[in-house]
């Protein structure tokens, strides 16, 4: 069995990083207030034209492409709950894997600050592919040939319908902290809490 793992909303919560981005800007501009004004900005509307309209509020003297690399690019302070280090820890038992989108030195930092270690990290952005496309599944198989594989994730829209056309498993998370928490369910099994991810691995291994 190989168990592979989307990273965001997945093994640790989005927001997380969503606010760590924040401090390090706010960090960078000098003031706590610019920090104050994004997360508010950031809960009442999400995070679209979010540097626009900091910028605008204090008249800033500083480009919007400044504030992206510095989110993007900084390494977070982010951490695994409880019940995903309890998951990884069985994990261990079988091969593991990672499929995960967006750029590549952003997810790699999250990866580290993590502290992860799995046998067959995929950062789709370094090999010029994203899901929904089958190449970062097929990756994993010829990796690992003539084994059965699972793939947990928590967006509907594209995680698993590359991984079902493969003949994967498939373990949608419904993160409640997730932006894709109100899309219907298209894989295999659906769960409301990394516990119950553990729980069905143990009944399908």
């Amino acid at each position: 069995m190989v168990i592979v793992f989307d990273l965001d909303d997945t093994l640790y919560d989005e927001i997380d990083f969503v606010k760590s981005g924040f401090r390090e800007v706010s960090n960078y501009l000098g003031s706590e207030k610019y920090f104050n004004f994004m997360w508010e900005e950031f809960l009442k509307n999400g995070s679209g034209k979010i540097f626009d309209k900091l910028i605008k509020q204090f008249s800033l003297d500083v480009p919007v492409s400044k504030l992206v690399e510095i989110y993007r690019f900084h390494f977070p302070r982010i951490y695994l709950p409880k019940e995903s280090l309890e998951l990884l820890e069985f994990a261990k038992n079988y091969k593991t894997a990672l499929i995960s989108d967006g750029h590549y030195i952003t997810q790699k930092n999250k990866y580290n600050a993590l502290n992860l270690k799995l046998d067959y990290p995929i950062f789709s952005d370094f090999y010029h592919t994203k899901k929904p496309e089958l190449k970062p599944f097929l990756m994993v198989m010829d990796k690992f040939p003539n084994e059965n594989y699972i793939y947990i994730s928590d967006n509907p829209k594209k995680d698993f319908l590359a991984p079902k056309k493969l003949g994967w498993k498939t373990i949608r998370f419904k993160n409640p902290k997730g932006i894709y928490k109100d899309i219907p369910n298209n894989a295999d099994i659906e769960v409301y809490s990394r516990k119950e991810i553990l729980d069905k691995l143990k009944e399908i291994i």
